[in-house]
């Protein structure tokens, strides 16, 4: 058998030699196990149009970067684990390839291609691939190319965080360029699954306008894409929307058709970008702006209980914030549904046919079904073998342009809770999630409850709330609803405050909270008010202002203008201080000098601090017997004071109360001395 190898090798003065490999192209080659053997430390290998149905080197090929297996008969990827996609055996035999290429093979499934984290260039057009399942875990991919395959939808497709170029050619979900309107329907699709980091499509370039296009499948499009959903062909957004919508809820309907709750409705209010169209079932609903940051957002579901009666009655499902409610019909009859507002007017749902023995042995029909609701008002009726039937007590005109109809009150206080709550396990459980980074969504602690508020942190993802059920501790089914990617507020100032002292040399602090968005470069202006009302602005740029001589008899205003990050001004607000007054005065490194002895002066001096000092305030004390009590010394109220033999024994204090020339006063000082001695 003949085969080329060919070794570059850079110049003496540089230190590293080119890659290894080899050349096998058009050698009728059908297995590697005896050259790979010969060549374990080959870097590269072109091995096309040969006769390969496998890859089957003896051992791992620990240096092989790039690997051409194009144009053979290879029909899977097991190669990259050993001959097995066994989960147990999985052990990549190619653990630092980056390049791949599988062109014109007979691949059928993309099952095997993950967890190559050195993978950069994945080639598999011209095969027979109709799904993007198996595909993941690529970390460093950059081109993935699938051209003329059978793929028709973005069902399955991976989060590809350094994806690069997507090349879609020839499937049916890529129509031809020459069909515009197509083609940029798929690119569209394409730009709102994947990361930033897409720059080409087909080999063309993205434009911006196209990635502000695609903007409007962020959230509950883009993720019913990856379970199937194809959007339709042009339709405006908000029909797409409502399209996402009913193929969202009906596969959690299939998905809990037989499980013993099944569900009905699920839908966050608000949690659509764009309004509900006019031809929708559900117009009229409100809740049909953007969820913005700030704004609440409300959790609805409506979930059937499919279990036998008996056991209906007696295990419910507990919830703090879900209930169960009977809709009951007596009498005879081939078939009845309840249909309204219990599930947004969307279908009809089917009541349980019951018998039960009664009085003389006849058999009582009954009709009924327990549904689990958020609390709030409910319309409702009845069709009875095909004919509405509205009870005369509680009826009136649906809210929803829904015709005559009930209307029934669901509350959380008809279901106390018991002391044994702990201990239940058929429970259904909410939790609230924020979009990531990965197309997947990230748990946002200790929100359990029906109703959630955006914050500055979800500005820009999406919000997804599921509610979980469990039967007898064990997990059972999950049903939720996502909400397009949260709005940012307007630029705010919801509070504004000054803390500090009004007085000449204290800092004033000023706060604000801010809503709208990431917060930009908002401004904080100061400025002094006098007292007939002119305004003189201050020359600070800081959070905190200390007061100055000047300031004295006026009030320190701060003012907050609040800019998102995109430039956007909010109004302004503003809060004023008290008027500043005079610092009061003190005293500084106050000390006693004289002799501490009987018949002698002893006197006080220290440092006025504050303006200039007025008629200072003292007072001479002298401790009693038990050293317990202070007893002033009358008469003495300057800052000396000559002892006397009644002090002998005894500690004096003075205290020293600063006053300025304005009349301030200041805090009292108190100093005392050791014992007098004799």
């Amino acid at each position: 058998m003949k085969y080329s190898k060919k070794v570059k090798v850079r110049s003496a003065d540089v230190p590293c030699a080119e890659p290894v490999g080899l050349v096998l192209n058009k050698q009728e080659l059908n297995t590697i196990k005896n050259i790979a053997y010969n060549h374990p430390d080959e870097e590269f290998m072109y091995l096309r149009e040969n006769e390969f149905d496998t890859f089957d080197p003896y051992n791992k090929l620990e240096n092989l970067k790039m690997l051409d297996l194009s144009l053979n008969s290879i029909v899977s990827c097991e190669f990259l684990w050993g001959g097995s996609l066994k989960e147990s055996l999985r052990e990549p035999q190619l653990p630092h390839l980056r390049h791949l290429y599988l062109t014109g093979n007979c691949i059928e499934s993309l099952e095997g291609f993950s967890r190559l984290d050195d993978l950069e260039t994945l080639a598999l057009s011209s095969n027979q691939i109709s799904s993007f399942e198996g595909l993941g875990d690529l970390p460093n991919l950059r081109v993935l190319s699938l051209n003329f395959n059978n793929i028709s939808s973005f069902k399955h497709f991976p989060f590809l965080p350094s994806l690069h170029s997507l090349n879609l050619v020839g499937n049916p979900i890529d129509p031809d360029k020459d069909e515009v309107e197509g083609h940029a329907h798929f690119c569209k699709m394409a730009i709102a699954l994947s990361s930033s980091n897409l720059m080409k499509i087909d080999g063309m370039i993205i434009t911006d306008e196209e990635v502000a296009a695609a903007e409007a499948y962020r959230g509950k499009i883009v993720f019913c894409m990856m379970e199937g959903f194809v959007p339709p062909i042009g339709e405006d957004d908000n029909k797409v929307e409502d399209a996402a919508e009913e193929f969202l809820l009906k596969m959690q309907k299939d998905a809990t058709a037989d499980k013993p709750l099944r569900l009905q409705s699920i839908h966050l209010e608000p949690g659509r970008r764009s309004r509900v169209s006019e031809d929708s079932g559900k117009k009229g609903y409100p809740g049909d702006y953007p969820p913005t940051e700030g704004m609440p957002i409300t959790l609805h579901v409506c979930l059937q209980d499919t279990r036998p009666v008996s056991i209906r009655k007696t295990e419910i499902f507990h919830s703090q914030h879900i209930f169960p409610l009977l809709f009951k019909v007596a009498g005879d009859a081939s078939e009845v549904f309840v249909v309204g507002s219990v599930n947004q007017w969307q279908g009809d749902i089917p009541l349980d046919r019951i018998e039960s023995e009664g009085a003389n042995s006849q058999t009582n029909v009954s009709f009924q079904t327990n549904l689990y609701l958020c609390p709030g008002e409910y319309e409702y009726r009845y069709i009875v073998d095909g004919v509405e039937k509205i009870a005369e007590e509680l009826k009136r005109t649906s809210k929803y342009n829904k015709g005559m109809c009930n209307y029934c009150q669901v509350s959380s206080s008809s279901f106390p809770e018991s002391a044994e709550e702990e201990d239940r396990d058929t429970i259904l459980y909410i939790r609230w999630l924020r979009s990531n980074s990965t197309n997947g969504f990230s748990l946002i602690h200790e929100e359990n409850g029906l109703t959630y508020t955006p914050t500055a942190a979800d500005v820009g993802h999406c919000l997804r709330a599921e509610v979980l059920i469990y039967l007898e501790g064990q997990f059972n089914s999950i049903v939720s609803d996502i909400t397009c990617p949260i709005e940012p507020a307007f630029p705010e100032c919801t509070n504004i405050k000054l803390e500090g002292e009004c007085e000449e040399g204290c800092t004033l602090f000023c706060s604000a909270d801010y809503i709208g968005g990431i917060e930009g470069e908002s401004d904080l202006l100061w400025s002094a008010i006098a007292e007939d009302d002119s305004v003189e602005e201050l020359e600070c740029d800081t959070w905190q202002y200390k007061c100055t001589a000047a300031d004295v008899g006026k009030r320190i205003q701060a003012t907050y203008l609040p800019c998102r990050e995109d430039g956007t001004y909010g109004v302004r607000k503003s809060v004023v201080s008290g008027v500043i007054t005079r610092a009061r005065p003190t005293i500084d490194q106050p000390q006693f000098v004289g002799e501490l002895r009987a018949n002698n002066v002893i006197k006080i001096e220290y440092t006025f601090v504050e303006g200039e000092e007025g008629n200072t305030k003292f007072q001479w004390f002298r401790h009693n017997q038990q050293g317990d009590t202070l007893i002033p010394i009358k008469g003495e109220c300057t800052d000396s004071y000559r002892t006397t033999d009644e002090d002998v024994g005894h500690m004096l204090m003075v205290e020293v109360t600063p006053v300025n020339t304005a009349g301030v006063e200041g805090a009292t000082e108190e100093l005392i001395t050791e014992e007098i001695k004799p």
